[in-house]
């Protein structure tokens, strides 16, 4: 086959990787951890910093594109084999405890440091098996993760490891965001992969018993996890396309945009962790002014931020408003709180509402994850732009439960 661009020294090595993704992977865990993390807690993030390094260098490789009709399949696979490495260490520990009682202090000497190796390599498994499914969930819905800044996937990982949460004071999570942006990023990765390591201590420090509850303990972690990731990749997909748009067209919206977010999220009564870390990207991604004053106006009132959307440019109304229903939608229902909330902005904005339209995004996000939308459809006759939903069965009520499947 005659070769149509010049050959590259390059080549050769990404070819090697490319028949080597374990080996390469390992060359990258290498570069990356350190023993002196595993004592700090510093662990999990140089692990799935370093995954997802490995993740990008070998996404155009793959010859199976993912789609997001694939997310169940990738928790399912994840979290199987996260339940058999937490069983298989379990194993190792009570082995280990069945060995020292035999032995007695003599045996104790060697099966203490199996056990606490089996529990330590326990965690970081499962640790990189959940990076993997949170980069695969990445890629179903089409989303690259920046390997400099992988922040979204730690940050959601740490709300639902509970290692980050809301605080007394805080102003409907307001607070939680702003920490999520100001905090020592250190101390984070610290706190996390030291309350991981932790539950992995407990999960498999009983003999026997330990087999089971380490196994059931991995699985629903995992579970969980991938769940979040889904909800976020969802988010993530559909925020980035209608705020494109909108920015395109005019990015001095974008602030009032966020704002509009902020609202529609809290509008069911506090932020989800998704919620949390969609919020995060976007004032991290915003110019240091802009977000200055975004942190300042979070957990206001409604009526400023609607008096300001007289601000928005005539160009810019149309796209706009698709893009709060965008918002209204993405969680799977639409609550009326959120529904009263975007009549106020539609009619600030001088252009109609119908319900229908928003019934059709949700029945999308259920039936496909993403909205197929052609460049431009938003700036046609609102009564007929909208496409109809694509799926069989997907008639269920608007105000289902957030995040039904």
């Amino acid at each position: 086959m005659t070769r149509t661009s010049p050959f590259h020294p390059e080549d050769a090595a990404t070819s090697a990787a490319a028949l080597h993704p374990l080996r390469d992977l390992a060359e990258k865990l290498g570069r990356e951890l350190r023993f002196e993390d595993l004592r700090s807690g510093a662990w999990h993030a140089r692990l799935v910093t370093a995954y997802v390094r490995h993740h990008e260098s070998r996404r155009a490789a793959s010859v199976r594109a993912l789609h997001a009709a694939d997310t169940d399949a990738l928790i399912r696979r994840a979290s199987r084999e996260a339940a058999l490495v937490g069983a298989s260490a379990a194993g190792v520990s009570t082995s280990a405890a069945v060995f020292t009682l035999d032995t007695g202090f003599v045996g104790a000497l060697a099966a203490v440091p199996v056990a606490g190796a089996a529990m330590a390599l326990d965690t970081m498994l499962r640790s990189l098996i959940q990076a993997r499914m949170m980069c695969d969930v990445a890629s179903a819905f089409g989303l690259r993760i920046d390997p400099d800044d992988p922040w979204d996937l730690l940050h959601l990982s740490a709300l639902v490891a509970g290692s980050l949460a809301a605080e007394d004071g805080d102003r409907e999570g307001a607070g939680l965001v702003g920490r999520m942006l100001t905090a020592d990023t250190e101390e984070l990765e610290r706190r996390l992969g030291n309350r991981l390591m932790g539950e992995g201590v407990l999960r498999n420090i009983l003999p026997f018993a330990g087999v089971l509850t380490s196994s059931i303990t991995s699985w629903r972690r995992t579970r969980k996890l991938g769940e979040a990731s889904v909800q976020y990749a969802r988010y993530r997909r559909a925020l980035d396309d209608a705020f494109s748009t909108v920015r395109a067209l005019d990015a001095r919206c974008v602030e009032l945009l966020i704002e509009g977010a902020w609202l529609l999220f809290d509008a069911d009564g506090g932020l989800r962790a998704e919620e949390a870390v969609m919020l995060t990207h976007l004032l991290r991604n915003s110019p240091s002014a802009a977000r200055k004053r975004l942190l300042e106006r979070l957990g206001e009132e409604e009526t400023p931020w609607v008096e300001r959307l007289h601000e928005v440019p005539e160009a810019a109304r149309d796209a706009f408003l698709h893009a709060l229903e965008v918002i209204s939608a993405v969680d799977l229902s639409m609550s009326n709180a959120e529904w009263l909330l975007l009549r106020k902005a539609a009619a600030a904005l001088n252009r109609p509402l119908r319900r229908e339209r928003v019934q059709a995004l949700v029945k999308q996000f259920r039936a496909q994850g993403v909205v197929a939308m052609a460049h431009g459809d938003w700036a046609g006759p609102r009564e007929e732009r909208m496409p109809p939903a694509r799926g069989n069965g997907l008639d269920e009520d608007v105000h289902a439960a957030p995040g039904a499947p």
